[in-house]
């Protein structure tokens, strides 16, 4: 009981600091929620719905991070637990504006112009877009 509510404070913690803090503190989230790889091509398979850039085959929407840099994810392990990250597979090709990189974990994110992408473990159904302007620093990508 005392390990959960531990689990439970750290996880406001995390919800509430943009998951910029306690980078890594949390192991690896081997959930495999929205590990969505590739399509035969070994492209991005990305689709647009209502406007909103989401992946082809859950159409969930896709976010990105304002604290990221280019081709560098700054959400640790801890973070990815909300925001899990969209992942490529290691033979993934550049396609327009679409790229995969190497997480520092040694696993291979999606990117769009270099934005690495995500997906927002709060968003259940399609066309879900809870994670919107979060903390102002996590927003949608407009395909219009």
């Amino acid at each position: 009981m005392k390990n959960m509510l531990l689990l439970s404070a750290l996880t406001g913690v995390l919800a509430v600091s943009g998951c910029s803090t306690l980078k890594n503190v949390v192991g690896e989230d081997d959930s495999g929620m929205h590990d969505v790889h590739s399509t035969a091509a070994m492209t991005a398979p990305v689709t647009s719905k209502n406007g909103i850039l989401v992946d082809s085959k859950n159409h969930m929407t896709l976010y990105t991070f304002d604290k990221d840099s280019m081709n560098k994810s700054e959400c640790g392990s801890a973070c990815l637990t909300l925001w899990p990250a969209f992942l490529a597979p290691s033979n993934a090709k550049a396609s327009g504006q679409f790229a995969a990189f190497k997480r520092e974990d040694g696993k291979y994110q999606w990117a769009m112009n270099g934005k690495p992408l995500y997906f927002y473990a709060n968003d259940k159904n399609t066309g879900d877009k809870h994670g919107d302007n979060k903390l102002d620093v996590w927003h949608v990508v407009p395909t219009r």
